[in-house]
């Protein structure tokens, strides 16, 4: 996974923020929550939610930097018995089998995000040949170090563009500067017949719509993007990519106990199925 979303909450400035515009439209948004020196918008073109100002790129590299990001949670010094790493096995092994139900090893497994490794080293001994990208200096070292594993550090438009017959990319999606690039970058690395899994909080979820501003994934320092299935749709076709399976219910193994996420599974579009850009598409 991408991060035990540990809320880390050093004294953020207004200088440590940017605006930014809707990754789709380019328009600023309409405020819907002020979580001061953040705030929470929504594009009324697309319907696209996400932070401005947000953290800058170095302010936001300081915080995956700490080693404290990945304490607690699935990263910590916990027993393999804790109610957190008995999950994290189920989700891991709930969505090893839906991406075998899509395609099946052996074959090339690339994660994006992939933390301390734990999904990667499951994934290799489910028979993948597998493959990592991890902004975070600490759970990239970890990962070689500790696990053995092939994890490059950095952003994922610099990665190497080897393809993959599955990419997948675990609470990772809601992180990343530019959600749209993001997929763009996704759909260069997937192999012809490849798949793609993925999972993303989601802002109509039911504790969202009910808690609102106070919903507890909405952490506006780490999440920068709040989806919908409908949005996810929207971005990924911009990307020449098609989700084809979408689960919701926390009671799937692979979304177990996950009342405001979803998992998601697609493919590639042929190239001249892509959506054109300045085509908005249905909602």
């Amino acid at each position: 996974m991408a991060t035990s979303d540990v809320l880390i909450e050093p004294l953020w400035r207004a200088g440590d923020t940017e605006p930014v515009g809707c990754c789709v439209c380019g328009l600023p948004g309409t405020p819907l929550y002020q979580q001061p020196p953040f705030g929470v918008v929504q594009c009324q073109v697309c319907r696209m939610v996400f932070v401005s100002p947000r953290l800058t790129p170095t302010a936001l590299q300081r915080l995956y930097d700490q080693p404290a990001y990945f304490e607690g949670g699935v990263y910590g010094t916990q027993s393999p018995l804790s109610p957190a790493m008995l999950l994290q096995r189920a989700w891991t092994a709930g969505r090893l089998r839906e991406i075998r139900s899509h395609r099946a090893p052996p074959g090339r497994l690339l994660e994006i995000g992939s933390g301390y490794g734990l999904f990667l080293a499951a994934a290799r001994e489910a028979g993948w040949q597998v493959r990592g990208v991890e902004l975070s200096r600490t759970g990239a070292e970890h990962s070689v170090s500790a696990r053995k594993l092939d994890v490059f550090c950095g952003q994922l438009a610099q990665a190497p563009r080897d393809l993959a017959d599955v990419v997948c990319f675990w609470d990772t999606l809601e992180h990343v500067p530019d959600p749209l690039e993001f997929l763009r970058q996704v759909r260069l690395r997937l192999a012809p017949a490849g798949v793609f899994a993925l999972s993303v909080p989601y802002f109509s979820s039911l504790p969202s719509r009910i808690l609102r501003s106070k919903w507890w994934t909405l952490k506006p320092e780490q999440h920068i993007w709040h989806l919908t299935p409908a949005t996810l749709q929207l971005i990924a076709a911009r990307a020449g990519l098609a989700i084809t399976s979408v689960i919701t219910s926390p009671l799937r193994c692979a979304n177990a106990g996950r009342t405001d996420s979803l998992v998601a599974i697609g493919r590639a579009l042929p190239l001249e199925q892509a959506l054109n850009p300045t085509d908005q598409g249905a909602l």
